[in-house]
């Protein structure tokens, strides 16, 4: 019997330590780069994947300079909503919180922070304030004035509610917002910004032990040791829509459909330009469901190209390329509807693009326009205005030799033999000829 006993224990203890183990595992996601729908869909999508197999947490390992308010409000709400903690990490060394990355900081059960990160500069950014001129206030229109305020108003609410919520520094969170003040980690820490500071992931694991959190009014305590990782990574779908999700790469897609396309249209057949162009607008059209195009930037962009080729029609002396220049300037400047870090593109990408652009147009575009202003000197079409010598004498009809080759010919003069004739006009088969002298020019 005490054997019996013995090894149903044995077999419970095992049981145990099998569900233990299956238990004691958490979940990696990582956010990198700016804050876009594309990531945002990844990390919602994964804290839901985590909570449905029974992780025991999350972590997300952060390093962002901002990105979209709609994104990060995504990534929020899959936070707040998560069924096991959610601990967003600033990781590596070097890495930032900032702006939409602060927010989701404060959103999390547990914040941390890795040495030689930084977090702040939560104030909301208006793309109109970019290009306006700087006025004092009183010069400033009332309606822009009560939308600024509406905007910042909405996102110190928004900011504060989050600390409140997790019992983190309510007075940091609104100078963040309002006076876009930025902290150390150890700022961060000593100020109840966040609640971790670890070395690394191996270091943070050691922290989070024992570590108790509320999720719904229960209470989590954290067992870390001999804890698995099961890391969420991107499919290759979303890799594939998150690097096109690039403000540079969109730009070059735009310009590279507009080129290889408009090369199609000036000379059916080239194929290869037309394929490259019509896969590339495919592409930047997918990206504007990413990106907050501003469709007054794409006209401006389109409008200088049609200058940049108009000047090579028209005699302007330089304003129409003047005028495009300042047209691609302005509308890749406002393509994106965010001024914020990584949503804009850089002054030298887009001089260089200018640059690339006017070499195009100046010398393939040039030398396309000038081969189909040129006469064509092929077939009996190119015939025309040449010299060629009558063979004999005639009134009506008779043959020349013209090229080498003997032709019908029609005239109104009497023409002599050998006299020489110029082909005016081709009929058919026959050429329409008249005298022709060296004092012709």
């Amino acid at each position: 019997m005490n054997r019996i006993k013995i090894l149903i224990m044995l077999f419970f203890l095992s049981a145990i330590t099998q569900i233990s183990y299956a238990d004691n595992r958490y979940a990696v996601i990582k956010l990198e780069g700016t804050v876009n729908p594309i990531i945002a869909e990844h990390i919602v999508t994964s804290i839901k994947k985590a909570g449905e197999q029974n992780l025991q947490f999350i972590v997300v390992q952060m390093d962002t300079p901002g990105g979209l308010m709609t994104s990060m409000q995504e990534i929020i709400k899959g936070i707040m909503s998560s069924k096991i903690p959610v601990v967003v990490y600033t990781y590596p060394r070097g890495a930032q919180a900032a702006s939409a990355g602060g927010y989701i900081m404060l959103s999390s059960n547990i914040a941390a922070m890795a040495p030689g990160t930084r977090i702040g500069a939560m104030h909301p950014v208006n793309i109109l304030d970019q290009f306006s001129k700087k006025k004092d206030d009183e010069q400033k229109s009332d309606t822009g004035n009560i939308m600024n305020k509406k905007l910042l108003n909405d996102s110190i609410a928004y900011a504060r509610s989050l600390a409140q919520k997790r019992n983190r520094n309510e007075n940091w969170a609104v100078r963040a917002v309002r006076d876009a003040i930025s902290s150390t980690y150890a700022e961060a820490l000593r100020e109840n910004v966040i609640d971790i500071v670890a070395e690394d992931m191996a270091d943070l694991l050691r922290k989070l032990h024992n570590r108790k959190v509320i999720i719904d009014g229960s209470s989590i305590t954290l067992n870390t040791t001999g804890a698995a990782q099961v890391v969420f990574e991107m499919d290759w779908k979303q890799r594939f829509l998150n690097f096109v999700a690039d403000p540079q790469i969109v730009f070059f897609l735009f310009i590279i459909a507009i080129i290889g396309i408009g090369m199609e249209f000036k000379s059916p057949g080239m194929i290869i330009p037309g394929t490259i162009g019509a896969v590339s607008f495919f592409i930047f059209l997918m990206a504007v469901r990413i990106l907050p195009i501003n469709f007054a930037g794409l006209a401006l962009i389109i409008l200088a190209i049609i200058l940049f080729i108009l000047e090579l029609k028209i005699t302007s002396y330089g304003l129409l390329t003047v005028g495009g220049i300042l047209s691609f300037l302005v509308g890749s400047m406002i393509l994106f509807d965010s001024p914020l870090p990584g949503f804009r593109i850089p002054i030298t990408t887009i001089l260089a693009m200018v640059l690339c652009i006017l070499a195009f147009v100046f010398v393939v575009v040039r030398a396309v326009i000038k081969v189909h202003q040129n006469r064509v000197v092929t077939g009996s079409e190119g015939l025309m205005g040449d010299i060629g010598v009558a063979i004999d004498d005639f009134a009506e009809t008779g043959k020349v030799a013209v090229h080498g080759e003997i032709w019908t010919a029609r005239s109104n003069e009497i023409i002599k033999k050998s006299d020489s004739v110029q082909v005016t006009g081709i009929s058919g088969m026959i050429l329409e000829v008249k005298k022709y002298t060296d004092s012709q020019h």
